[in-house]
């Protein structure tokens, strides 16, 4: 059940497009993508799924402040490194505080108040408590909690939503400038791939004026994709040794080929 491809989601922040069925999501950072989504989904709740994942591994605890147990399952593991990402991409709209828990939600900057006040704080001390409980007619009142002097003016310095409206959060990924604030895919997707200015390097291999071969072999190298006897050994393939055939001094590897062997 851990393991269900999360295309169920029905959190507010979520959202079924954005190439969600795509063919990036075999691709390591689809599948990353897609544990993101898996996680907004624990973070959201509303579905069955959700609801379970919290029973069986959050009752002490809350998405955001979960620490990785070694025996946790694979898939929840992933999940849960996944929320350096959602850190950056959630936007969060303090209003009445009701829905946010004031030591676990990461409601103050990108960490919870039990990690800034870690040492300071009992983990079950406050818990279940909401950021409501130190809003009193429409103002901050942070007193007779275990805060430092520096959080406690950093809190009142955050402007309360006079409308009373239920706390909300917004998904604020690249590529969502559309103002919806709904989960997309394809965001999250750019929000986790590596990004390579490849003009620099393609003029660097294709830009020369030498037999193509060459280039091919400069590519293969740049790319750590070079047949060199080391490699072939890793893959299994039958060979002697994995020696240099120049100098028979050390193993046989880009490295040595190209800066350490002495025929070369």
């Amino acid at each position: 059940m851990e393991g269900r491809n999360a295309c169920d989601i029905l959190g507010p922040v979520m959202s079924a497009t954005g190439g969600r069925r795509s063919g990036v999501e075999a691709s390591p950072c689809g599948q990353e993508g897609s544990l993101c989504e898996d996680g907004l989904d624990i973070h959201q709740g509303g579905s069955l799924w959700a609801e379970w994942i919290a029973n069986r591994y959050l009752r002490r605890t809350n998405f955001w402040a979960c620490r990785i147990d070694n025996n946790f399952s694979i898939t929840f593991k992933a999940i849960l490194r996944c929320r350096s990402v959602l850190h950056t991409a959630i936007c969060r709209h303090m209003k009445d505080g009701t829905t946010t828990d004031l030591w676990l939600d990461p409601w103050l900057g990108s960490r919870s108040l039990l990690e800034l006040l870690e040492g300071q704080l009992d983990r079950e001390a406050g818990r279940g408590l909401t950021c409501s409980r130190i809003i009193r007619d429409g103002v901050w009142r942070p007193e007779g909690y275990p805060y430092t002097a520096q959080l406690a003016e950093k809190i009142r310095l955050i402007t309360i939503d006079a409308s009373q409206a239920e706390d909300s959060r917004s998904w604020a990924g690249p590529g969502t400038g559309d103002g919806s604030g709904l989960f997309c895919f394809r965001s999250c997707y750019d929000l986790v791939r590596t990004h390579h200015d490849w003009a620099e390097e393609v003029d660097f291999i294709w830009g020369k004026d030498v037999a193509r071969k060459m280039h091919l072999c400069e590519y293969r190298l740049l790319r750590g994709r070079l047949m060199t006897r080391d490699r072939l050994l890793r893959f299994g393939i039958h060979i002697p040794d994995a020696k240099c055939v120049l100098c028979n001094e050390e193993d046989e590897s880009m490295g040595h080929l190209f800066f350490v062997c002495p025929v070369t």
